[in-house]
């Protein structure tokens, strides 16, 4: 036999005690005059009905008052939701993504000490290595040489012992010009090895270098920019090239209200224009500044573990992107798909052979939009009602 709804068979009952009363009260007075009987008729039959609206309102409310009290077990709706998404297992991470501009370690500015026109100068990004030309002036060339120590003085026989003619010694053996041992003395042998020098490179073989025909660097520079060009006259303490070194780094600045999420030595994400993606870290964090918009904000510069995956990127806009993991390994579902649940907290729809049953859950974590979830029925793949938005 079909078990009926309950509602049905309450509404049934409250019509047949109604009928029953009202076949009782037409035999109450047997013989009674026609006029005399139609009045109590009517008011038994008011009686009855308004006895029969009340049971019917009390069942009602009580129905009501058992589905608010119902327990947090599975529930079938009738209606399917618009549309399910996945439950998934994974981890729960917190993204912050800001605008980089990529740039390179060890810019530094390449300061003039001849006086005269230049007559060449390099094109940004090229590469520029030990004993290379680095710029002409008056069609004598400026050479790199590798030293921690700025040349300060002119180099010839007889000069004041000193570190930097230890440098040029080194640059020179290097360079294949030997003859002499490496300390910090200009003697007759290291003069000599300078004219071979001098010679093999288009300059007059007298022995000296004069203030500004070298340049050291620690190493091979790169050209960033060249703020002179041929034809410009130039004198000392003039800034004529500006140059790097190789390693690019990345500098962003982050909301200040996620200023939690850059910590020094923390991982970080680079996307390039390209759509490709670089691991990189945190190398350092600035203090909390506002910007010309009124914002406030914290500098952050990043160090990609490869410098290789960047290519020949400069001056361009990239993707820096922040993590933090939430939760890991962890079942989560959409926000959106949380429904209040009639006894506190929160619900979910759960979709299964087009039927739809709303469990009663327990969040977690939160990130990007989706939370942790656990609970009857709740398990990766398992489909759950959201939106449509």
């Amino acid at each position: 036999m079909t078990k009926e709804d309950p509602d049905t068979v309450l509404l049934q009952q409250v019509r047949q005690s109604a009928a029953s009363s009202s076949a009782g009260s037409e035999d109450d007075a047997p013989g009674e005059p026609e006029g005399r009987a139609r009045r109590p008729r009517l008011r038994r039959a008011v009686l009855v009905a308004a006895a029969a609206g009340l049971v019917l309102a009390t069942a009602l409310v009580s129905t009501a008052c058992l589905r608010d009290t119902a327990s947090d077990k599975p529930v079938t709706r009738e209606k399917l939701p618009p549309r399910t998404e996945q439950i998934v297992r994974g981890d729960l991470v917190t993204e912050v993504v800001a605008t980089g501009a990529v740039k390179y370690t060890g810019a530094r500015a390449v300061k003039n000490h001849l006086t005269g026109i230049v007559t060449w100068a390099p094109s940004p990004n090229s590469v520029i290595t030990q004993g290379k030309r680095l710029y002409s002036v008056d069609n004598k060339p400026v050479f790199l040489l590798r030293g921690d120590l700025p040349a300060w003085r002119a180099f010839t026989r007889g000069m004041p012992d000193g570190e930097d003619v230890r440098m040029l010694e080194r640059n020179l053996a290097e360079l294949g010009y030997t003859g002499f041992t490496v300390d910090e003395e200009f003697s007759r042998k290291t003069e000599a090895a300078v004219k071979r020098w001098q010679k093999n490179n288009g300059l007059p073989s007298n022995g000296k270098i004069e203030l500004g025909r070298v340049v050291f660097t620690p190493g091979s520079v790169r050209i960033q920019s060249a703020e002179v060009r041929a034809g410009d006259s130039v004198a000392g303490a003039q800034d004529v090239l500006e140059v790097t070194g190789f390693q690019h780094l990345v500098s962003a600045q982050v909301p200040a209200k996620e200023q939690d999420l850059a910590v020094k030595g923390a991982k970080a994400r680079i996307e390039l224009p390209n759509g490709k993606r670089v691991e990189a870290t945190i190398t350092s964090v600035g203090a909390e500044k506002t910007t010309e918009d009124n914002k406030r904000v914290v500098p952050i510069t990043v160090r990609p573990g490869s410098s290789r995956l960047l290519g020949d990127v400069q001056s361009a806009d990239v993707v820096v992107v922040l993590r933090r993991t939430e939760a890991e390994d962890v079942l989560f579902v959409p926000v959106t798909a949380l429904l209040p649940a009639q006894s506190g907290g929160f619900a979910v729809q759960l979709v299964k052979n087009g039927k739809a049953t709303v469990v009663k859950v327990k969040t977690g974590a939160f990130a990007e939009g989706r939370v942790q979830v656990t609970g009857p029925g709740i398990a990766e793949g398992a489909r759950v009602g959201v939106p449509r938005l």
